[in-house]
């Protein structure tokens, strides 16, 4: 990856944080910026936007699609990459269609022969979409790729 670009990494807490851990140092190369909620195991963690938990309330949805917004103002990334949950829908729609994001996705390794409500969601605007067990290559389509065992 090019170092002019920037970065932006996308996770909820618990597991999906732990996936995007595994592969954060690919990364190491190019600024980047965290953006998950604030959790005990996401605290702490350097170049961080906390949002509320997005599913948790129509008001705090909306919050977030404002608070994403100002983030990406800001930030400018040009690549967003996600490990998921629903915390990467609204940035990825928002990357795609407001700034020209390019969006990498890689399914959870949990994910094993049916695809994640998110993975369904973001999976049609995706640059480059990835998973982790052969069998969910027939569930996608064309456009996913295998690439084994990440995390």
């Amino acid at each position: 990856m090019r170092r002019n670009q920037k970065i932006g990494l996308i996770c909820s807490h618990g597991g999906h944080f732990t996936e995007l851990l595994q592969v954060r140092d690919d990364f190491e190369n190019c600024p980047t910026f965290l953006l998950t909620y604030k959790e005990v195991s996401t605290s702490n963690q350097k170049n961080t936007y906390y949002i509320a938990n997005i599913g948790k309330s129509p008001m705090a949805f909306i919050f977030g699609l404002i608070k994403i917004l100002f983030i990406f103002l800001k930030e400018r990334p040009t690549i967003l990459f996600s490990t998921g949950s629903e915390i990467a829908v609204p940035p990825f729609y928002f990357g795609k269609f407001l700034f020209g994001t390019k969006l990498i996705y890689l399914e959870s390794c949990a994910q094993i022969f049916r695809p994640s409500m998110t993975g369904k969601w973001v999976y049609p605007i995706t640059d480059l979409f990835l998973v982790q067990w052969e069998p969910l290559l027939k569930k996608y389509g064309p456009k996913a790729k295998y690439v084994g065992g990440l995390v």
